[in-house]
């Protein structure tokens, strides 16, 4: 009997052997990393929770100017139309009349457009980088980018501002503006936390020729 050479003989180690301790090792590299990453992240919180409010106040602030700024190319904050000038006799402002309906209804349109805006602008543009954390210019904007998402846009407030100011000789600026305030609630890995906005925005203004009358009175529309 002829015996197979001993080459013919030996055994080979199987493909699938060798494909599973591949993916294996891989499947335990990528745990690795994950677990790596949520350790810093973890660490990190009070750090990523300082840089999310400081980052969402920016994009709050925007929101607010794209807010007014959609009621301004729609037509639907000019002056005329919610402030009166009543004139006496000789021409004279006697007294300012605001249409209060409309006024309402401005900051109405406005907060709603805000609340829109925020959750818009946040949602789709804002990310932390890990290497932000690091307070370094070299890793800011590096490593990868951490969620941050609205959980909700929990107050919109909106207050009407009157502000005269002299415009020269016997001329006064009056200015209508918005005092807006904005708290979002933010969720970031690890738990959340809260950004809150308080500006003002003009809405309108004009210039009044003559002595600013001391009434100034809030009507119906």
């Amino acid at each position: 009997m002829i015996s197979a050479p001993y080459y013919m003989t030996r055994a080979r180690a199987p493909r699938k052997s060798r494909a599973g301790k591949r993916l294996m090792f891989a499947g335990t590299l990528l745990l690795a990393i994950f677990v790596t990453l949520a350790i810093l992240i973890h660490k990190a919180s009070p750090s990523l929770a300082v840089l999310a409010k400081a980052e969402a106040r920016e994009y709050v602030m925007r929101a607010i100017n794209d807010s007014v700024k959609q009621e301004v190319d729609g037509g639907r904050l000019r002056y005329d139309e919610m402030v009166s000038l009543v004139r006496d006799g000789d021409g004279a402002v006697s007294a300012l009349v605001t249409d209060m309906v409309k006024l309402n209804l401005i900051q109405a349109n406005i907060s709603n457009r805000i609340a829109l805006n925020v959750v818009n602008l946040i949602n789709n543009n804002m990310s932390i980088h890990l290497g932000d954390i690091a307070n370094s210019v070299f890793f800011s904007g590096r490593g990868p980018a951490i969620p941050v998402r609205v959980q909700a846009v929990s107050d919109v407030s909106t207050r009407v501002v009157n502000s005269f100011t002299d415009s020269g000789i016997n001329q006064t600026h009056h200015k209508i503006a918005l005092e807006v305030s904005v708290t979002v609630e933010i969720l970031i890995p690890g738990g959340n936390t809260s950004a809150e906005v308080v500006t003002e925005v003009a809405v309108a203004e004009t210039i009044i020729v003559g002595k600013v009358p001391n009434f100034y009175a809030n009507g119906g529309g």
